[in-house]
């Protein structure tokens, strides 16, 4: 290729424009992975679409906008799953030990406690769900909750919005007479909740590095 830039680039362009042409097209055409297509199409429906639609751009309008569309496209793809994200409860079993049920079966960890995984960044476009899937548990569920959990091992971030929301809820709770409490936490994470305010709501001794840690807490707490 650099010999060809140095020293060919003369004698290329005396060749029809036709040719040049076919040459770029049998080059894109090897460009073209329709397996890797079809694994992405099988895997990850929405990032097929994604990548059929810039190839589409590419071809018709030029690379230069099939780039952009294809950043813009992710960007809104990311968006959309954070928006809805697909979290669960966590319950004990005595054959099984702990798993993930999905949120509509307001199952508890124990008796008063329930543990609510969040498998997202918690930010101003799903601080709403948060908000109403914790409303919907704590006010559906049976026995009353006195301790409820957000375990934060997938959320590495926390916004404005989000703090404000977890402000309202932490209220709300406190008002039932819940208390909220949080398990395996990222020391960033921690720091966040620390400047917005929401470590002096629910206290130090709200935060626990481990689900057994929380347990050992939730039983010493009712014996008191």
């Amino acid at each position: 290729m650099v010999l060809v830039l140095l020293f060919l680039t003369e004698p290329l362009s005396y060749m029809p424009e036709a040719v040049l042409a076919a040459i770029v097209f049998l080059i894109g055409l090897d460009l073209i992975d329709l397996k890797g297509m079809k694994t992405i199409f099988v895997q990850a429906r929405s990032e097929f679409w994604v990548a059929l639609i810039t190839a589409t751009v590419v071809v018709v309008v030029g690379v230069e906008q099939g780039i952009i569309l294809a950043m813009v496209l992710s960007l809104l793809d990311h968006v959309r799953r954070g928006y809805r994200p697909k979290n669960s409860l966590i319950v004990s079993g005595e054959a099984d030990g702990w798993r993930n049920v999905p949120v509509s079966s307001p199952a508890q960890f124990e008796p008063g406690l329930m543990a609510y995984h969040f498998s997202h960044s918690l930010y101003y476009a799903n601080a709403e769900q948060f908000s109403e899937q914790v409303l919907e548990l704590v006010n559906t569920a049976d026995p009353r909750v006195e301790w409820f959990c957000v375990d934060a091992v997938a959320i590495d971030d926390v916004d404005y919005s989000a703090a404000a929301k977890l402000r309202s809820i932490h209220g709300i709770l406190k008002e039932k007479g819940i208390r909220l409490v949080f398990v395996m936490i990222s020391d960033d994470v921690r720091a966040e909740l620390d400047r917005f305010g929401i470590t002096d709501l629910v206290g130090e001794d709200a935060f626990y590095g481990t689900g057994r840690e929380l347990m050992n807490a939730y039983h010493q707490r009712k014996q008191q």
